[in-house]
């Protein structure tokens, strides 16, 4: 079954203080026993994490590749760094 969100999309939710905010999906957590919880990041860069039956969706993302829209996320580390010939450690 295909989930309601995915990387990227723009949703909208409460804050545990009740006010509306709206936020991009970042990381989705699955688990079998529970429904998906999403990591949230917002405009202002809090993030939330939320159940995808707290979640209202604003807007899908526009590609399929989430790593267009979340390019920031990346680690420094994500392609192999290698040392320079004759590099002393």
């Amino acid at each position: 079954m295909k989930r309601p969100f995915a990387l990227g999309d723009l949703v909208a939710f409460q804050t545990t203080t009740g006010r509306a905010s709206q936020g991009i999906v970042i990381h989705k957590i699955m688990e079998k026993r529970q429904p998906t919880i999403f990591l949230i990041e917002c405009e202002d860069r809090r993030r939330a994490f939320r159940f995808e039956t707290e979640l209202n969706l604003v807007a899908a993302a526009e590609s399929d590749d989430a790593s267009v829209h979340l390019s920031r996320f990346e680690s420094p580390l994500a392609s192999p760094a290698f040392a320079t010939v004759g590099a002393d450690d």
